[in-house]
C-alpha cells in the first residue's frame, strides 16, 4: 500500500542531526578496522549541481555507506578544484573578483550536496583556492624545479585567441578547437614552463599492468602516450647537414627512397639559399601552419607535399641518392620532425610515392603459413584470372575438404614462374587468352600437404591475369584432379568470405586490393642482410649504419604556464641577470595579489601588479622581478586526494603517517572525460614525488571506475540549447533526495560507460517504491510465512553479491520483488528491521527516519549490513526445462541438486513429456542441475 510522505520534511531533518552528530567524520585511523579510501573526482564549484554531479557523488555513496555498515573504516572525502579559467572569465562577466564568485559558489554547492545525503568525510575536504592547500603546489613545483623536473624552455603551444592563454594538447578538440572557449586554437612558438612528463612515459604505461582498472581506460593511456620503438638514425644531406629520422621500421632501410621533412623544420629555412624553388616551398609551409595537427595526421585526406628541389640525401644503407621533400602529413612535434619513406612497405609513404612518381622497392617478403621440420622445398606460383567483362575471378573448389583457392603450382625446371602460371591456367581451368597484369615479390610459405603426407616449404609468386577474350577452351582435367575440385567463377565478396589459406589471401590482398604489405617477413633487396628475419634485422642494420634503438612517444612534455589571473602563481623569481630561482619555503604561499585588472589582454594579469613587483623587490633586492604565469587548473587536482587525509598539516603537504593509513586510493569513481588529462596528470604526479622521496606509493589509485553518462528525456547529451537539461534541485523538490539518488541507481549497472536517457516515469517509479516501503509497517504481523523469511535472505544474499560489483539497479529490484512479497503476506518485525538496513545505502533519509519510527535510538546507518543465512537462500525445489532433441518440449519441478537419474524419473513421469519421449532410449543427456534437461532421442 502506497503511503505517502513528506521527504522534504525527513530529509533536512536527518541532514540536521547527522551534521550535528558528525556522523560521517572519520577522525583518527582506526586500526582495528579494515580501510577503504573511496575517492571521487574533485568538483569545480560552478555554482549550480547538475544531475551529472548526483550521478558522480550520490551513486558512489550507497558502495560507501554498504563497505561502512560491512564494518570497514571508509574515508569518503569531497573538496573543491577552485581555480581556473571558468570563475576568471565568470568574474569579468559579473565585473567582480574571482575569489568572491568562486567562495559563494561554493557555500552554495556545500548545500546542494548536504541535499544529497551522502556520507561526505567533511572533516577531512580541501579546496585549491586556499593558501594553505596551494602553499604545497608551489612546494612542490619548486621540488621539481630543483631536480630539472619543472623547467623554462620554448615550444610550439596551443594559443587561444579568446581566452588570451596557452592550453594543453588535450584541451585541445579534434576539429581544433579550444576544449573551453570553442575558439579556433593557433599555434605559437613561446617560452613556457614545462613539466618531463615524457621522462615517465615508460614508467606511465608498464605500471598500467599492474592496476586494477578497465582495460578501455589503459588503452586510451597508452594510445595517448603512444610510445613507438624503433631507431634513430642519421641521413647526410647534400647540404652538408645531417638529418636525424625516427622509424619504427629500420629493417626497411634498404627500401628508403625519399625522405620527408616537417614544414617546420629547422632545416628547410636553414636552406633557403640551396633550395630553387624556393617560392613554392615558402608558399606550402605558410598553408601548412594553418592546419590544425589533427587535420595533418588525417589518413583519409590525400597527401601533399613539395620536392625541395637542389637538395638530395643519401641512403646510408646503400649510399643511393634520395629526393627530400616537406609534407604536411609529418609534424614537427613528433619524433625527430623528419621520416624516411618507405613507399613498398608504408600504407601513407606510398600513396606519396604514386603521386609524385617516387621509385618504390621492396625489401621485405612475406612469411605465411606454419613452420616445419624437415620441409621438402620447391618454387611454386598462385595466380589470380580475372575477368574483366563481368568482374568475376576464376577459383578452384576442392570437394573434401570444401575450399576456395586459386590456381597453383610447382614451377618446372627451365620454366620462368610466369610460364608456369600460364601453364596451370590452362591445365586446371577453361581459360586460354590471358595477359599478365602483375605479380608479387617472393612469399614464403610451409605447410603439410596432407594428400602427399610431405612437409614443404616453398618460395611462391603471385600472379594476376586479365582475361583478354570471352571465349573460353575446355580442357579435360587429369582423372585425380577432376574428382577432387572444380571450377568456378566467383565475385570478389564471395572469394573475400569464403577464402581462408593464409598464402592465397596473402596474393588476394597483395593483387587484387592491392594493399601495400606493412607486416613483417624476411629481408630482400638488402645487400648482406638478405634472408634475414626482419625483427632481427632491425637492430642489426641499425647497428651496421651507426644508428641508435630507442623509443619515441606522441605525448610531449606538460605546459603548466598560463597568461591568466585566477590561478596558483608559479613560485619563481628573477635576478637582475634574468636566472630563474624558487622562492624559498619560509615565503611560501607565494600569495596571489589582489591588485590585478584581470581582463585578458594578451598580456599575463600578474605583470600588471605593483604590489606583487613591490613584495618581489623586497625580499630579494633591486633589480629582481617575479614570475607573472599562473600554473594550469591541472595542477591543483593532481594531488588533492594526498591532502584530504591530512588536511590540518602545516609543515608537509601530506605526513608519512597519514600516507601509511590510507594510501592508496582503493577505488576512484569518476567519467572517462579525465581519463588521458587529470587520470595521467596526478599519475606522473605522484611518480614524480614518489622518485623524490616524498611520498611512499608510486600509483596513487589502484581500482579506477569510469561511470556512464546521463542523456536527456529525449536521449540527447543535456544541454540548454535543447531544452532537455534536468535540474536535480527541481527533481528533489518533486520527488525527494532518496527518489533522485535511487533512480540514478536503478538506471543501469554502475562502471559500464553506456548512456542512459532520463526518464520521468522511471523516477515516478522510485517514488512509489519508496511510498510502499513507507506503509510497509502496516503489514507487521507476529509471525510470517516462510517463503517472506526465504526471500528476505534472498535479497540480502543478492546485495552482498550485488552493491560490491555495482550492479545497484539489480539490488533495487530484488528490494522491489521483497516489498511486493511481504505485502501480500505480511512480514515480522525482525525481517521488517533487517530490510530497513538493506534498504539504508540507498534511502539513506527514509530508512533512518522509520527506523527512528520502529522505536530504535541510534542511527541505521551505524548497524551492521546483514548476512544471508545460506541454507534459507537454497531453493527447496526449482522449475527448470525440458527440451528433446534441442526444442523445449516442458518443464519439471524437483530439487535443485536432484541427480540425473532423478530428473529423468521426473521427466518420464510427465505425461505429456511422456507422450513425446516414447519407448526410446536416450542416446544422450545433457543436464545441468537446476537449470535445464535436455534428451536425444
Amino acid at each position: 500500500m502506497h503511503k505517502r510522505f513528506d521527504s522534504a520534511a525527513i530529509e533536512k531533518k536527518w541532514q540536521e542531526i547527522w551534521a550535528e552528530q558528525k556522523l560521517y567524520e572519520v577522525g583518527e585511523r582506526d586500526t582495528s578496522k579494515e580501510k577503504e579510501y573511496v575517492l571521487v573526482e574533485l568538483p569545480y564549484p560552478s555554482g549550480n549541481l547538475h544531475i551529472g554531479h548526483w550521478h558522480a557523488f550520490a551513486v558512489p555513496d550507497i558502495y560507501v555507506r554498504f563497505l561502512r555498515m560491512s564494518g570497514k573504516q571508509v574515508i569518503y572525502p569531497m573538496g573543491f578544484d577552485a581555480f581556473g579559467l571558468p570563475a576568471e572569465n565568470a568574474a569579468i562577466k559579473r565585473n567582480i573578483n574571482p575569489r568572491e564568485w568562486t567562495e559563494s559558489n561554493i557555500e552554495f554547492m556545500k548545500g546542494q550536496l548536504q541535499s544529497m545525503g551522502a556520507s561526505f568525510s567533511w572533516d577531512k575536504t580541501a579546496s585549491t583556492i586556499d593558501p594553505n592547500y596551494y602553499k604545497w603546489t608551489q612546494w612542490m613545483f619548486t621540488k621539481f624545479f630543483e631536480n630539472d623536473l619543472a623547467y623554462r624552455g620554448e615550444a610550439i603551444v596551443n594559443w587561444d585567441p579568446v581566452d588570451n592563454t596557452v592550453i594543453a594538447n588535450e584541451q585541445v578538440l579534434a576539429d581544433g578547437t579550444s576544449e573551453r572557449s570553442g575558439a579556433v586554437v593557433e599555434k605559437k612558438v613561446m617560452p613556457q614552463w614545462m613539466l618531463r612528463i615524457t621522462k615517465y612515459a615508460d614508467r606511465l604505461i608498464d605500471d598500467l599492468d599492474n592496476l586494477d582498472w578497465p582495460e578501455p581506460i589503459k588503452e586510451a593511456q597508452r594510445r595517448w602516450i603512444g610510445r613507438s620503438e624503433g631507431a634513430e638514425i642519421d641521413f647526410k644531406l647534400s647540404t652538408g647537414d645531417t638529418v636525424t629520422v625516427f622509424t619504427t621500421r629500420p629493417d626497411t632501410l634498404f627500401g628508403a627512397t625519399y625522405m620527408v621533412l616537417a614544414p617546420e623544420h629547422a632545416l628547410v629555412k636553414q636552406n633557403k639559399d640551396k633550395i630553387t624553388n624556393w617560392d613554392t616551398v615558402e608558399s606550402y609551409v605558410k598553408e601548412a601552419a594553418k592546419k590544425d595537427e589533427q587535420d595533418r595526421l588525417n589518413d583519409t585526406k590525400e597527401k601533399t607535399g613539395v620536392k625541395l628541389e637542389g637538395i638530395t640525401a643519401t641512403n646510408p644503407a646503400n649510399n643511393e641518392e634520395i629526393p627530400v621533400y616537406i609534407a604536411d602529413y609529418v609534424l614537427a612535434s613528433y619524433g625527430t620532425g623528419a621520416i624516411m619513406a618507405v613507399p613498398a612497405h608504408d600504407e601513407r609513404d606510398g600513396a606519396f610515392a604514386n603521386k609524385y612518381n617516387i621509385k618504390t622497392v621492396s625489401v621485405v617478403y612475406p612469411v605465411t603459413g606454419i613452420p616445419q621440420e624437415n620441409p621438402e622445398f620447391r618454387e611454386s606460383i598462385v595466380a589470380i584470372v580475372h575477368n574483366p567483362k563481368n568482374d568475376l575471378y576464376a577459383t578452384i573448389n576442392w570437394k573434401d575438404p570444401q575450399k576456395t583457392l586459386f590456381v597453383g603450382g610447382g614451377i618446372d625446371s627451365g620454366e620462368s614462374p610466369e610460364q608456369a602460371a600460364v601453364r596451370e591456367i590452362r591445365e586446371e581451368t577453361p581459360c586460354e587468352h590471358l595477359e599478365l597484369v602483375s605479380k608479387t615479390t617472393t612469399i614464403e610459405h610451409s605447410y603439410f600437404a596432407h594428400s602427399k603426407n610431405v612437409a614443404r616449404k616453398i618460395s611462391a609468386i603471385g600472379l594476376l591475369f586479365t582475361l583478354t577474350s570471352s571465349e573460353e577452351t575446355a580442357q579435360a582435367l587429369e582423372v585425380d584432379e577432376a574428382d577432387q575440385f572444380h571450377f568456378e567463377w566467383k565475385d570478389a565478396q564471395t572469394i573475400e568470405r569464403e577464402l581462408d589459406d593464409e598464402l592465397h589471401k596473402t596474393v588476394w590482398n597483395m593483387l587484387v586490393k592491392k594493399e601495400v604489405f606493412t607486416s613483417t617477413g624476411k629481408l630482400m633487396n638488402s645487400g648482406e642482410f638478405n634472408g634475414m628475419d626482419s625483427e632481427e634485422a632491425k637492430e642489426a642494420i641499425t647497428k651496421k649504419v651507426g644508428g641508435r634503438m630507442t623509443s619515441t612517444y606522441r605525448m610531449r612534455d606538460w605546459s603548466v604556464g598560463r597568461q591568466r589571473y585566477w590561478g596558483v602563481p608559479i613560485p619563481i623569481v628573477y635576478d637582475p641577470e634574468g636566472k630563474a630561482h624558487v622562492v624559498p619555503e619560509e615565503h611560501l604561499p607565494w600569495l596571489l595579489p589582489e591588485d590585478v585588472d584581470h581582463k585578458p589582454t594578451g598580456e599575463a594579469p600578474l605583470a600588471k601588479s605593483k604590489e606583487l613587483k613591490e613584495r618581489t623587490e623586497k625580499i630579494f633586492g633591486k633589480g629582481w622581478t617575479p614570475e607573472v604565469e599562473t600554473m594550469d587548473a591541472f595542477v591543483d587536482s593532481s594531488w588533492y586526494f594526498l591532502r584530504y587525509i591530512d588536511n590540518q598539516n602545516d609543515s608537509a603537504p601530506v605526513s608519512t603517517e597519514a600516507q601509511k593509513d590510507w594510501m592508496p586510493i582503493d577505488l576512484y569513481f569518476g567519467g572517462a572525460e579525465h581519463t588521458t588529462m587529470h587520470l595521467l596528470y596526478s599519475r606522473f604526479w605522484q611518480k614524480a614525488l614518489y622518485d623524490l622521496k616524498l611520498v611512499a606509493h608510486e600509483e596513487p589509485y589502484q581500482r579506477r571506475i569510469n561511470r556512464g553518462l546521463i542523456l536527456g528525456p529525449d536521449g540527447n547529451k543535456m544541454s540548454k540549447s535543447k531544452g532537455n537539461v534536468i535540474d536535480p534541485d527541481e527533481q528533489v523538490k518533486l520527488v525527494g533526495g532518496d527518489s533522485v539518488k535511487m533512480y540514478l541507481a536503478f538506471m543501469g549497472p554502475y562502471g559500464e560507460t553506456a548512456n542512459y536517457p532520463w526518464d520521468m516515469g522511471g523516477i515516478a517509479g522510485i517514488r512509489r517504491f519508496l511510498e510502499k516501503v513507507n506503509g510497509l509497517h502496516e503489514h507487521l504481523a507476529d509471525t510470517e510465512p516462510e517463503s517472506v523469511t526465504k526471500q528476505l535472505h534472498k535479497t540480502i544474499a543478492k546485495l552482498n553479491d550485488d552493491i560490491p560489483v555495482f550492479k545497484f539497479n539489480t539490488a533495487i529490484s530484488a528490494m522491489m520483488v521483497f516489498v511486493n512479497l511481504a505485502e501480500k503476506e505480511g512480514l515480522s518485525k525482525e525481517s521488517y528491521r533487517t530490510f530497513l538496513t538493506l534498504l539504508a545505502p540507498f534511502a539513506t533519509h527514509l530508512s533512518e527516519e522509520l527506523w527512528e519510527q520502529a522505536g530504535n535510538t541510534t542511527s541505521i546507518h551505524r548497524e551492521p549490513f546483514p548476512e544471508a543465512n545460506k541454507e534459507l537462500v537454497k531453493d527447496d525445489e526449482v522449475t527448470i526445462g525440458v527440451q528433446i532433441n534441442g526444442k523445449h518440449r516442458g518443464e519439471i519441478t524437483i530439487a535443485p541438486d536432484a541427480s540425473e537419474t532423478i530428473a529423468l524419473v521426473a521427466a518420464k513421469a510427465d505425461a505429456q513429456l511422456a507422450e513425446k519421449l516414447g519407448a526410446s532410449e536416450p542416446k544422450k543427456v545433457i543436464y545441468v542441475p537446476g537449470r535445464i534437461l535436455n534428451i536425444i532421442i
